[in-house]
């Protein structure tokens, strides 16, 4: 929750700056989550964490492939 208040919670995309208020995946689903909506909306937040936990998923999996890679060219040094 911290980090949604930092980034300022908002849902507008005026600007592509990196300093403007916004609203992060994580934040919309900490916020909406709570609210009893209808079918659709609870559908929406669901497919946000699918989409979420593949961006995660990939971001892990290349930096484990980064990692072994590393490792591999550390060991061939030797």
């Amino acid at each position: 929750m911290a980090v949604t208040f930092v980034i300022g919670n908002t849902n507008q995309l005026d600007s592509l700056s990196l300093f403007e208020a916004a609203n992060s995946i994580t934040s919309a689903l900490a916020n909406r989550i709570r609210r009893g909506g209808r079918r659709v909306h609870q559908a929406s937040l669901i497919y946000l964490g699918l989409v979420l936990f593949f961006i995660t998923f990939v971001v892990l999996a290349f930096s484990r492939l980064f990692a072994d890679a590393l490792e591999a060219c550390e060991g061939s040094r030797a």
